[in-house]
């Protein structure tokens, strides 16, 4: 459940869908004492409330990790099912300013509920199956991490996370020499480049004591400017999909005038950042918003409305949804399970917050990524960390519709790596891709080429762990053996 609170790009796109380089990187983080040992996180998971007796023997660390002066970022960290496991996963949700306990406790986490969050069973698709799995809330501000400091581009994200490895590594001494990976969804999609680029820039600096990063996994992710992921690439999909907006070819019409008049106009789809659009083409996107007439297709159902009273017309996080209480979380008009575990007093004592803390799912905060990011998109130079050696996933679902597949499509397209721009033999057609079964049918598709792997899950929604947990676990699996 990303993506909530994107005010200065999805606003538009999410008002849109109701109604139908970077500073140079240093080199190493500044040192600091580090006091805190594993000891201190250690969690006492029999003393957590509701847990089923597979979740209580599983060894698990929680708390605020310093990240310099005194910020800190909250962490929660799960031993791998076999603990001499050789892999180590960073996980994040996105937002900006969306708990990673999403992650843990609805999406790829040993954590699963059936009754609003009141008792936890094991999760049997969990990602500890795989390696050791660490969830971040970051940026400062997110979930239980503090609020000191402004974020006011990724750059500080990535140098914030070299100093979260320095001080998760010195806790944790025996996990640097890990294979690492770090994987997220949404808003991450910007966050998790800018760390393996710093990542890269911190190992070529520090040879004799080396990040041993891997591969990154993007999942319906965030990887271009606000004007690409709201409107010029937005309209291929609401081509493919005519209930969105109602069924009305000349609805269609028009708004694939817009989207020719905007790739046409200068910045509109090359701009390199959020302030390198031009107003032309800005306010050629208002127009296009502000036009376009309400859907006719249905409520979700008669009763399902939004806390104005205006109706909810479909899931735009996962369109097959029916329920109305399940639409209504997505949406943030319901308390999730674990807003509700998690701000138990009890719970928080477990895991070294000193109670009462309120806890939100997705933090409405401020400070600079979270009302203009200006920082490079991620588009213009994940070829450039394939070129040094990292390997790159990005999957998607088809059943999202606030970053659809055709926005992720159009990135690839535009990137270069290994010498050559996009992908040289697939259409993103399943004919052209070679197909994930599991066993009894086709849950998706994927590419690979040059390093880069594209996977498309045919019945998944914006959190793919969440929606189709098997064809996660093949996206992990496949991750880690690349």
């Amino acid at each position: 459940m990303t993506f909530k609170r994107i005010a200065f790009t999805i606003a538009s796109a999410m008002a849109f869908v109701a109604m139908v380089s970077a500073a140079p990187l240093v080199q190493k983080p500044e040192k600091r004492a580090t006091t805190n040992t594993a000891a201190s996180y250690v969690i006492n998971t029999s003393a957590l409330p509701g847990l089923d007796s597979g979740l209580t023997a599983l060894p698990q660390w929680s708390g605020l990790m310093p990240v310099g002066g005194s910020n800190t970022l909250f962490f929660w960290y799960v031993q791998a099912a076999n603990a001499s496991s050789d892999n180590l996963i960073f996980w994040h949700n996105g937002g900006p300013g969306c708990s990673s306990m999403e992650g843990l406790f609805q999406e790829n986490g040993p954590y699963h509920t059936e009754d609003g969050g009141q008792t936890w069973q094991m999760n049997p698709y969990s990602w500890h199956n795989y390696g050791h799995v660490v969830y971040i809330d970051q940026p400062f501000g997110t979930g239980f991490s503090t609020d000191n400091t402004p974020v006011p581009n990724e750059d500080v994200v990535g140098t914030t996370m070299l100093n979260f490895y320095e001080s998760f590594f010195a806790a944790f001494p025996g996990m640097q020499s890990k294979n690492m990976y770090i994987a997220g969804e949404s808003y991450a999609g910007r966050y998790i480049p800018y760390m393996a680029k710093y990542v890269q820039s911190y190992n070529t600096a520090n040879p004799s004591n080396q990040y041993n990063l891997k591969a990154i996994a993007m999942g319906d992710a965030y990887v271009d400017t606000s004007v690409n992921n709201d409107f010029v690439y937005y309209v291929p999909y609401l081509a493919q999909n005519p209930w969105i907006y109602g069924n009305s070819e000349s609805w269609l019409t028009k708004a694939q005038s817009y989207a020719s008049k905007a790739v046409s106009t200068s910045d509109c789809v090359s701009a390199e950042s959020e302030p390198a659009i031009s107003s032309a083409c800005q306010n050629l996107e208002n127009e296009f918003m502000n036009s376009m007439p309400a859907p006719s297709n249905p409520p979700l159902d008669s009763s399902c409305t939004d806390p104005y009273g205006n109706p909810i017309y479909f899931d735009p996080y996962k369109t097959d949804v029916t329920d109305c209480n399940f639409a209504q979380m997505d949406l943030l008009y319901a308390q999730s399970p674990w807003e509700y575990y998690l701000n138990l007093a009890a719970v928080q004592a477990q895991i070294h917050i000193n109670p009462p803390v309120s806890y939100s799912d997705c933090n409405n905060l401020s400070g600079g990524i979270y009302t203009s990011d200006p920082s490079t998109v991620p588009k213009y130079f994940i070829g450039s960390l394939i070129d040094a050696g990292l390997k790159v996933t990005l999957y998607t679902g088809l059943l999202d519709t606030v970053v659809p597949h055709t926005l992720t499509e159009a990135a690839i397209n535009y990137m270069t790596w290994g010498g050559t721009q996009g992908f040289t033999s697939s259409t993103f057609t399943p004919s052209t891709m070679t197909p994930i079964s599991n066993g009894t049918a086709q849950t998706g598709s994927y590419h690979a080429e040059r390093g880069l792997t594209y996977v498309i899950v045919n019945n998944a929604g914006h959190m793919v762990p969440r929606d189709d947990p098997f064809t996660a676990s093949w996206i992990i699996q496949n991750l880690l053996t690349q």
